[in-house]
């Protein structure tokens, strides 16, 4: 992991001292009269064509509106999975807002005399809010540059245009009469300390690293990715090739999935490149794939999630966030985790990670809508459940380990490698990734009206309670009279009469968060 913490902490505290200095200079000492004395003079005539230029400028560039582009990029970053990227932004805007407007009407401090009398330029003066919201756009915006691990030419034009913009505002104001200088500069500096601590917060790391080559060994990432769940294939590239420039490796690897293979093939083109490590970016779907096809190989996965689930990388405690998602794989400490080979009546073994099961888990998954899935989120997978516990129970033979097979009529039978699903439900409290065992449950409903009682069962972490069971073991078989549904890792896979799962044990190393 990052050892360092980035720009962004040491910004907000030099900028809230500066903030701080300058505003006691400006209202409470002559010092700076001076460069307020510039403002006494009249500026450009309203009526003048200037005048009407610069006051649609003022218009264009009102708090409002530049406030409307941080959402908006915001709305950008959440969308790209830079989950704190895009709070850092979010919350810039009423902080700034709300400073500002606080600060007015501490200070009180009146506009110029001669200020143009426009609707941009009523009430009070220090510190000028225009400044403050240009500022902390420019912040923002160029703070999306660095973790995005833009191109340096690029980062830099962009800063270069956002410079131009910031000096474009400053002018305007002084040319109208709207502020004094030290209003200005004193926007600017509570600008800088507003952007920095939102991004200081919400721990987004900004920091570009000098781009380093490890002439020693040359190492190499291949990135297996679902096109289907990145929504920005240029940023998503951007960042991945940023970042292994930045630790020295070589250009990354790019194998891409499709709809007739969801990860098998590409990554076997990845263990035959002899890779250092595997990216796989896609939902449970494509990291199980991508996983069984690493197994053993010694090569280390680091997850991206970008699915609707994404259980693997939440048990394992791999951020959600593409640019920290990323810093675990290439930074984090390498573990070893449980394979789980299912497989059903005489078909070709599967793998699982996270679950396997049959019954109204598999019903679920078979009956959740993707279309609103992508609207939703997990929350679609409840709608799929209020029709799937209206099906009847089954009659089913389960075997654990080497305990005598019993008969059970159940709603639901479950293998878990991990212990929660959807919500940070704990549905197998005692599965852990890496014990060689799994975790059987089984819920055996009377009546639909039941799974009330046996949901809170399962919440509530009964270990046998009415209607729900738990067990351990390394190899367990679920065999039923007349097919069932079944699902792996959340993918609904068809129906089967006879489904056995078995434990293979710590054949898999994956990134996850901590320091090797």
């Amino acid at each position: 992991m990052r050892r360092n913490v980035g720009v962004a902490p040491a910004a907000a505290g030099i900028a809230t001292v500066l903030f701080v200095l300058w505003s006691w200079l400006t209202l409470r000492t002559p010092t700076l009269a001076g460069l307020d004395a510039l403002s006494d003079g009249p500026g450009v005539e309203a009526s003048s064509p200037a005048g009407q230029i610069l006051a649609a400028f003022a218009l264009a560039s009102s708090p409002v509106i530049v406030y409307g582009v941080v959402a908006g990029f915001a709305l950008w970053a959440f969308r790209r999975r830079l989950n704190r990227l895009c709070w850092a932004m979010a919350a810039s805007i009423p902080v700034a807002v709300g400073a500002v407007y606080l600060l007015k009407a501490w200070f009180g401090r009146p506009r110029p005399a001669f200020v143009v009398p426009l609707i941009s330029a009523e009430g009070l003066s220090y510190p000028s809010a225009h400044m403050t919201a240009a500022t902390v756009a420019a912040v923002m915006i160029g703070a999306a540059q660095v973790v995005t691990r833009r191109r340096l030419l690029v980062t830099r034009l962009t800063l270069l245009l956002l410079a131009v913009v910031w000096w474009a505002v400053f002018a305007n104001r002084f040319l109208l009469r709207a502020h004094f200088v030290t209003d200005l500069i004193g926007g600017g500096f509570l600008g800088i300390a507003v952007a920095s601590l939102a991004l200081a917060a919400f721990r987004v790391h900004v920091n570009r690293l000098t781009p380093a080559w490890n002439g020693d060994v040359e190492r190499r990432v291949g990135v297996v990715y679902n096109p289907t769940k990145i929504p920005d294939l240029g940023t998503f590239r951007h960042q991945v090739q940023g970042e292994c420039e930045q630790r020295g490796w070589l250009p990354p690897l790019w194998l891409e999935t499709d709809a007739q293979d969801s990860g098998a093939a590409a990554t076997r083109r990845a263990r035959r490149a002899d890779v250092d490590l595997a990216l796989v970016a896609g939902g449970d779907g494509t990291v199980r794939t991508a996983c069984a096809e690493l197994a053993g190989s010694g090569i280390p996965v680091g997850i991206l999630p970008a699915g609707t689930g994404n259980l693997l990388a939440r048990n394992l405690g791999v951020p959600l966030d593409m640019a920290e998602a990323l810093d675990v794989a290439f930074d984090g400490r390498v573990r070893a985790i449980d394979l789980v080979e299912v497989r059903a009546d005489d078909r070709e073994p599967d793998y699982s990670l996270v679950m396997a099961g049959m019954g109204a888990d598999a019903l679920i998954m078979a009956e959740t809508n993707d279309d609103l899935k992508k609207i939703v989120g997990s929350a679609a997978y409840v709608m799929a459940a209020l029709q799937a516990v209206n099906r009847p129970p089954f009659e089913a033979r389960i075997e654990v380990g080497d305990d005598e097979p019993v008969e059970r009529r159940v709603g639901l039978a479950m293998v878990a490698n991990v212990g929660a699903i959807q919500g940070q439900i704990q549905i197998a409290p005692d599965a852990a990734p890496d014990d060689g065992r799994l975790d059987v449950v089984v819920a055996s409903p009377e009546r639909p009206t039941d799974w009330g009682a046996i949901t809170t069962r399962i919440l509530a972490r009964a270990a046998d309670a009415p209607g729900v069971e738990r067990a351990q073991a390394k190899v367990v078989v679920f065999e039923t009279r007349a097919p069932v549904p079944y699902q792996i890792d959340g993918d609904a896979m068809g129906t089967c009469t006879r489904l056995e799962a078995r434990s293979l044990a710590r054949v898999l190393e994956v990134m996850v968060p901590g320091r090797r």
